[in-house]
């Protein structure tokens, strides 16, 4: 009874043009960084075997996480200038530098900031102290300004692109922190709210690391349990949909038939 309610349409995540900007740029970063292979690539997760660090809310743990990321980017920690500011300052001064900002959209005090010019040769990434509280989002956000290091710093690309260098964290194994601190949830005064961080939605996580997984040939990854509720079960339908459509993904319209 009622059948005539439920809708046969076939499950898709996001639209054609998003899924196909994700693979598009999958198969671009495996082109600008072939080393290691894309099924060797460390997933770094919330673990002591990870992040063998004690965490005591202090500037060395930002240093010690920075090296961490560092290896798994293939990126020599000597070379990336940390240092630290208080969000209640409303100004930073950014002389000539060209500064990217990562926030809510609907917050514009940053929780990171990356300088694209170099000072005294090494890349320069400035930190929100508020971020020494929360490991993870610490961990996120230092995997954010790392991936522009290795787009801009490196001269990928030549223009910003947040939403890449978020799909990048994935590709060097971050993605797991990133994605889970996109959307978190907190109790404060007995008042539920949520907040973001990053700029790509929920959804979007779910079929970056989705298509990670599939690329890696990974029907069961391990690594996901230690995604959160809210992305998990996104990521499971993702890939379960990459697995049943192997054929479309990765087929480009001007590809011929």
């Amino acid at each position: 009874m009622f059948n005539f309610l439920k809708s046969n349409k076939k499950y898709e995540p996001l639209d054609k043009e998003l899924r196909k900007y994700f693979e598009n740029n999958f198969l671009w970063l495996m082109q600008e960084f072939p080393e290691p292979k894309i099924e060797d690539r460390r997933i770094l997760t919330p673990t002591i075997s990870d992040f063998p660090i004690k965490w005591n809310k202090s500037q060395e743990n930002a240093t010690e996480v920075l090296k961490v990321i560092c290896e798994n980017m293939k990126l020599d920690p000597n070379k990336i200038e940390l240092d630290f500011y208080d969000n209640g300052l409303k100004e930073i001064d950014m002389g000539t530098s060209v500064i990217f900002m990562e926030s809510d959209p609907e917050n514009p005090e940053a929780a990171g900031l990356y300088h694209h010019e170099k000072v005294d040769g090494k890349f320069s990434i400035s930190l929100d102290e508020a971020l020494l509280e929360i490991p993870d989002n610490l961990i996120a956000t230092i995997a954010h300004e790392l991936s522009h290091v290795k787009l801009l710093g490196e001269k990928k690309l030549e223009e910003n692109d947040e939403m890449l260098t978020d799909f990048t964290t994935v590709f060097f194994g971050l993605g797991i922190f990133n994605a889970n601190s996109a959307f978190q949830f907190y109790n404060q005064t007995d008042r539920w709210g949520h907040s973001n961080l990053g700029y790509l939605k929920i959804d979007e996580w779910a079929y970056a690391l989705a298509l990670f997984a599939f690329v890696r040939h990974e029907d069961e990854p391990e690594w996901k349990q230690f995604l959160s509720k809210t992305i998990k079960s996104d990521f499971e339908k993702c890939l379960q949909y990459m697995i049943d459509n192997e054929e479309e993904i990765f087929k480009f319209d001007d590809e011929k038939e």
